[in-house]
């Protein structure tokens, strides 16, 4: 008896030695499996710049890129795929931002309806200036709207006398030209929402990006202008402010004319 209790006493032994190597040998598979999904090779990725709270949009003033030696699962590389985002939790300073702490969606949080109010509608703009492209603008910004056209310049010309049996009348010719002019005109609008061109659903890696547009609040008339710009003028450049400045400013239009005047420009000669 006392030689069988040996033996089932070694004999369990053991098989707690041959079932603590079994463990040990699969956690290590699982994690040398594991390994290249949990971190990669060094690349270029977005970091924080400083830290962000849960619930807040990124802003491209937020995060950086940098090199990181080893970088997570999910780690965002471009700063235009987080600008705009909303951050589903807080993020540390220096911390690598990963696109599953993001929402899915370009400010997909904001209920235009309810932030419109009775006096107000929403146009969209698409992002084709460079601020709005390179993700500087972001929802709760205001923009000012900036354009230049092309307009009809009148000048006189030397003047002939007629005269009439009412007596003499001074008639004066003019001679008619082209000039561009620059022209700080809607001002103050409020950015409510980035939108996103869906993808398509075969959509290959490296495609182009989608476009994206601006979402304004805006009063109707100046809705009506903004088309008319759009529609006529086509390029349409947008200059930041603080959301804490409602100046509306009073800007003379810039020609020619001005340019001259200001700087004291001195216009060539007329060859002989």
């Amino acid at each position: 008896m006392k030689r069988r209790s040996w033996l089932w006493f070694f004999a369990a032994i053991s098989l707690a030695i041959l079932a603590g190597v079994i463990a040990i040998f699969t956690l290590r598979q699982a994690a040398t499996r594991e390994a290249p999904e949990a971190e990669r090779p060094g690349r270029v990725v977005v970091v924080a710049r400083q830290p962000i709270a849960v619930n807040s949009t990124i802003r491209v003033d937020n995060v950086v890129s940098e090199e990181r030696s080893v970088t997570p699962s999910g780690a965002a590389v471009q700063i235009q795929d987080v600008v705009g985002r909303v951050t589903l939790r807080d993020i540390a300073q220096g911390e690598v931002i990963l696109m599953q702490d993001l929402t899915s969606e370009i400010s997909g949080t904001r209920n235009l309806p309810v932030l419109l109010g009775d006096d107000k509608i929403a146009v969209a703009l698409p992002a084709g200036d460079i601020l709005s492209k390179w993700g500087a603008v972001a929802p709760g910004d205001h923009v000012d709207v900036l354009f230049t056209i092309d307009v009809l310049l009148e000048s006189p010309l030397p003047s002939e006398i007629l005269a009439t049996d009412q007596g003499t009348i001074q008639q004066v010719e003019r001679d008619q030209s082209l000039d561009k002019v620059s022209v700080l005109t809607l001002q103050n609008l409020e950015v409510l929402q980035l939108i996103e061109e869906p993808a398509p659903p075969d959509q290959q890696e490296g495609a182009p990006l989608p476009s994206r547009a601006l979402i304004l609040k805006i009063d109707p008339q100046d809705a009506l202008v903004l088309k008319y710009l759009i529609d006529s003028i086509g390029k349409i450049d947008l200059a930041l402010r603080s959301p804490t400045n409602n100046t509306l400013f009073d800007v003379e239009s810039v020609n020619i004319n001005y340019l001259v005047l200001r700087y004291g420009i001195r216009l060539p000669e007329p060859l002989q």
